[in-house]
């Protein structure tokens, strides 16, 4: 294991707590993390490392129109990147390198939501604001040497009508369960992504399985805490209407929905950049086959594609609201 700490980030409590749990590791001091995180590396074999860094610059960005919830929506980052390796995954087309970022100024960070909160508080809306803390990475696998859970959950608590939510495609919870005492959090949510088990051994690699999302799901929901089912990104695969039912109908037998608190799905999408670097990357995936451009200059699902998942979790879901992803 490789560790690069920036010198501005050395002293703060959250790198000590990383390198003391990874004491048989290599510590390189660099001065910015992009020095790293920015170099193309190319297709040789990568050292396991980590990047410890400051984000000087921490702030919340608006989501797209039409983006999940309704109302005052951000994105906000305490990481960058994933050790999943989903062949469909923009962060591919975004970062050059699968070496994971944690910023370990939490404080600043905190302070920024908080100041944005005010805010939108002090202008008269009085509505759920809603923030998406997994857009750059996922947070639960993370967590193991981030803590980010036991940093952000209880802070967000202390809002009214504010709610996070936090999407993963692995099944570690424990770091959630241990924060209260088993007492669920009423501003956090935790989501799932979802996909036929097909489809997760074939572009998912490194995720947990299917079987193992659902205990994670179960645990959390069967003691309230508010849990989120993510069927991102549909992928018409062959024969996908019949896989996609099975697969509903098994999810119905096996999770009481009663106790989930949303469901949204979502198109496969990219924007032009993003796609073309992926494409370089990666040229013979049958992904590509799924997808074409669109009035609004995006790469997704056709929407005649899209409306046949629509009517599928519509009828299957039935006693469920779905929300989409429109953009």
């Amino acid at each position: 294991m490789l560790i690069y700490v920036e010198k501005k980030a050395e002293n703060y409590e959250t790198t000590k707590r990383i390198l003391s749990k990874f004491s048989d590791t290599q510590i390189l001091e660099i001065d910015h993390y992009k020095n790293i995180f920015d170099k193309k590396i190319g297709n040789q074999k990568l050292t396991p490392a980590i990047i410890i860094a400051k984000d000087e610059h921490p702030n919340l960005l608006s989501v797209p129109n039409n983006y999940w919830y309704p109302g005052k929506s951000f994105f906000f980052r305490t990481s960058l990147n994933c050790v999943f390796d989903c062949e469909y995954c923009y962060l591919k087309g975004n970062f050059k390198t699968q070496y994971p970022v944690v910023f370990v100024n939490y404080e600043d960070i905190r302070n920024e939501i908080t100041k944005k909160i005010t805010e939108i508080r002090n202008d008269g809306y009085q509505w759920q604001i809603t923030l998406y803390a997994s857009n750059y990475s996922d947070i639960q696998w993370l967590d193991f040497y981030s803590w980010f859970n036991e940093n952000f959950i209880p802070f967000i608590e202390k809002f009214d009508n504010v709610l996070m939510e936090t999407r993963t495609k692995s099944a570690n919870i424990d770091s959630i369960i241990s924060i209260n005492n088993w007492k669920p959090f009423k501003n956090t949510e935790i989501s799932f992504s979802l996909n036929p088990e097909v489809i997760i051994s074939t572009f998912e690699k490194w995720t947990a399985p299917l079987q193992a999302r659902i205990k994670a799901i179960n645990t959390l929901a069967n003691k309230w805490y508010k849990v989120g089912l993510r069927f991102l990104p549909l992928l018409p695969i062959n024969n996908y209407e019949k896989i996609y039912k099975e697969f509903l109908n098994n999810l119905k037998s096996e999770i009481d929905l009663e106790k989930i608190h949303s469901i949204f799905i979502a198109s496969l999408i990219y924007n032009q950049w993003d796609f073309k670097t992926m494409q370089k990357k990666n040229p013979n995936s049958q992904l590509w086959n799924y997808v074409k451009l669109n009035e609004n200059w995006l790469i997704k699902l056709p929407d005649e594609i899209f409306q046949k998942f629509s009517n599928l979790f519509k009828k299957e879901l039935s006693e469920k609201k779905i929300y989409y992803d429109f953009i």
